[in-house]
């Protein structure tokens, strides 16, 4: 396993791909219509998968050519997206996975809110790759995050996960017990790390 740190923004003179920080945005209105292009259930048959693809630019690239981005909606995954944008535009393949985990849902509140959880807290990054021509494929997974994410590279045979961490610096931001961390162990690929600027309200005083 290759795991790398980075901070943001890029250094002086290399050009970065920017955007709003901004927190999970509501569902778009084309959402209410999206139907999954794929879906798996468990021996109950809960619903505890769902693939939606993009469609204003469709994705063909293989998985294995792509990068997994963990989205929680968060400032941070924002930020993991954008740098994701980056290393695939300069590989020449504008594709990406998205990956997203919500809590556990009853069998019969599976059938809907799992699919609106999912569309809801991606809606901004898939609004951004779309404003910028990238196909991607959306996968929402109902469970602990860091072992669903883990399992979905995986699966897919990504090219590695890049997550957002949380926290003054790359050491502080991977607290035992988080996610970025449990997948950093868990992981059999390269996981990037990426450090989201601190916010003005998260500086500490001297």
């Amino acid at each position: 396993m290759h795991v790398f740190a980075l901070t943001m923004p890029r250094p002086e003179g290399t050009p970065a791909m920017t955007t709003p920080a901004t927190p999970a945005a509501p569902m778009l209105d084309a959402d209410t219509q999206a139907v999954p292009t794929g879906e798996r259930r468990d021996e109950h048959g809960r619903r505890i998968a769902l693939t939606f693809d993009s469609t204003l630019v469709r994705p063909i690239a293989p998985p294995a050519e792509c990068w997994c981005v963990a989205l929680d909606g968060s400032r941070q995954s924002m930020h993991a997206l954008i740098e994701a944008m980056q290393l695939a535009t300069e590989s020449g393949v504008c594709t990406l996975d998205l990956g997203t985990v919500h809590h556990w849902l009853s069998s019969e509140a599976a059938e809907t809110e799992l699919a609106c959880r999912g569309l809801a807290t991606s809606a901004g990054a898939r609004a951004l790759l779309d404003s910028r021509g990238f196909a991607w494929w959306l996968h929402v997974l109902m469970g602990e995050p860091a072992p669903r994410l883990v399992e979905l590279t995986e699966a897919l045979g990504s090219r590695g996960i890049v997550v957002g961490a949380r926290g003054l610096s790359a050491v502080e931001g991977l607290l035992i017990g988080s996610v970025a961390q449990q997948i950093i162990y868990n992981a059999h690929g390269a996981v990037l790390v990426v450090r989201a600027p601190a916010a003005p309200e998260e500086k500490v005083a001297c």
